[in-house]
């Protein structure tokens, strides 16, 4: 069972970018313009997005889920830490705050990664709760993505997941906003739904070299069955030389697409066969794509296995 978590891990890595009819690893310029359209971005720094969670974790500590739901887009994901349903409506994040905030939950971050783009942000890491009720404490795995709607910062999707063992909206006052503008590739569901595909593909060529072609030089790799975030192309790479001994199959069992300017989330559950034994195993996956003016790129890889049903 510990190979098999460990290749759910390497699973979640792959959505990447460009077109559905290119070869992985060999990035093909289109032979025609590219679409465009252009989009003002506001201007936030890491600070500004760190404080996102520190204004999500004070809403856990009134104990009204009602206050926590406010801090998500009408439009989001969540994939809890303890539970095996997506959270797509208010309604169901809502219901899953209502039980998780019973016990007085606190967080603290203890290392992350921020990438800002056009109009969203990528908070990735580690973070642990202390619970007040119980006096227990949890670290886990994390992934808030951001969106400026206009008027505030919303979270777009949510994915915290247990650490494994080791392999072995409160009233804001508005200030005016500084602003940028950008041009932004034009991009469909179906397009980026294909980029799992081509990541899928490249898992099945065997070759590592393929694989690490699908992602940006800045990217996160927050593997199922490690506690290590993998940040380098190295490190990534490492990783998937032993997932791909394994000869993993990929397959979408259900997703959400949320689309930005020059960026992409793709999420939901995967199930992924291994050639090698026949083996199947389910897991939660969280897919971020970057155009980096040439083609898409994955920029965070989040898996985890997926939860006891409820």
């Amino acid at each position: 069972m510990k190979g098999f978590a460990l290749l759910l891990t390497v699973v979640a890595l792959g959505l990447l970018s460009c077109a559905e009819n290119q070869h992985i690893g060999v990035l093909q310029e289109s032979d025609h313009a590219i679409a465009k359209h252009s989009e003002v971005c506001v201007g936030a720094s890491e600070e500004d997005i760190a404080g996102l969670f520190d204004r999500w974790n004070d809403s856990v500590q009134t104990g009204d889920p009602h206050k926590v739901v406010a801090n998500y887009a009408s439009k989001s994901v969540l994939l809890p830490t303890v539970s095996s349903k997506p959270r797509v409506t208010a309604l169901e994040k809502e219901d899953y705050f209502h039980h998780f905030l019973e016990n007085g939950p606190s967080g603290r971050i203890d290392s992350r990664t921020i990438e800002l783009d056009c109009n969203s942000a990528i908070d990735e890491g580690l973070y642990t709760f202390t619970f007040q009720k119980t006096g227990a404490s949890v670290k886990a795995r994390y992934t808030f993505t951001y969106k400026w709607d206009g008027t505030q910062w919303l979270i777009t999707s949510h994915h915290s997941s247990a650490v494994p063992v080791e392999e072995a909206p409160p009233e804001e006052e508005h200030h005016a906003v500084a602003q940028h503008p950008e041009d932004c590739v034009a991009a469909t569901e179906d397009e980026i739904a294909a980029l799992f595909d081509r990541w899928n593909d490249s898992l099945k060529s065997g070759n590592p070299h393929r694989v690490m072609a699908n992602y940006a030089p800045k990217s996160v790799l927050i593997p199922v069955s490690s506690t290590r975030p993998r940040l380098t192309l190295d490190e990534k790479e490492e990783y998937f030389r032993h997932f791909l001994k394994h000869r993993p199959v990929g397959r979408v069992v259900s997703r959400t697409i949320v689309l930005n300017c020059n960026t992409a989330i793709d999420e939901g559950l995967y199930t992924f066969r291994f050639t090698d034994n026949g083996a199947d195993v389910r897991a939660r996956y969280t897919f971020i794509y970057k155009w980096d003016g040439n083609e898409w790129l994955i920029t965070s890889d989040h898996a985890s296995v997926l939860p006891p049903k409820e």
